[in-house]
């Protein structure tokens, strides 16, 4: 990898870690350039701005794989949080959402982003926005409670109790009809 290349990733690294986990307007330019050992002036010449430095860290933020049925997506889901990292040192989707999406420099982007590589894709899938937001809802608050409260009845994560109360939570919302 060239030195620019290296440079450009040490900046969204820097960028992602920083951004998503304190929020978009508590994070000075010179804090994520000193966290990726560069000068600030360089923020400049690869991303424009803070604002496209932020846009470039949500590139495949809320990537979401083409899902055929209701199964592969619990299933999918379920793997997703099993794997996630728990270091503390790598940012979740969660962070980004919890810190960013109200917002009133980037919530609008976040929002967006979330809705163009999720929701649209949950909608489609299950047929509904109702079900889409409740299965959404679901990952949100568990998520919430698992890392932010960390509520002592969600089970560790990885473990067989762990993946039956999230799977359990999933199925509850999806067995939503709607009026």
């Amino acid at each position: 990898m060239n030195k620019a290349l290296a440079t450009r990733d040490r900046l969204l690294t820097e960028a992602r870690r920083l951004l998503w986990s304190r929020g978009y307007s508590n994070v000075p330019l010179r804090e994520i350039a000193q966290g990726a050992g560069v000068d600030v002036a360089l923020i400049a010449r690869y991303f424009g701005s803070k604002l496209g430095l932020f846009e470039a860290t949500l590139e495949n933020a809320f990537a979401v794989p083409d899902l055929p049925d209701e199964d592969t997506l619990i299933e999918t889901v379920l793997r997703m949080f099993v794997e996630a990292p728990r270091d503390g040192n790598t940012p979740s989707v969660l962070q980004l959402i919890q810190t960013n999406a109200n917002d009133p420099d980037v919530g609008d982007i976040v929002r967006r982003a979330q809705a163009e590589a999720m929701q649209d894709k949950l909608e489609a899938l299950l047929g509904s926005p109702a079900r889409a937001a409740l299965f959404m809802s679901v990952l949100l608050g568990f998520g919430v409670g698992e890392k932010t409260l960390k509520l002592k009845g969600i089970a560790s994560p990885g473990s067989p109790a762990f993946e039956a109360q999230l799977r359990h939570l999933m199925t509850s919302a999806l067995s939503y009809k709607g009026p």
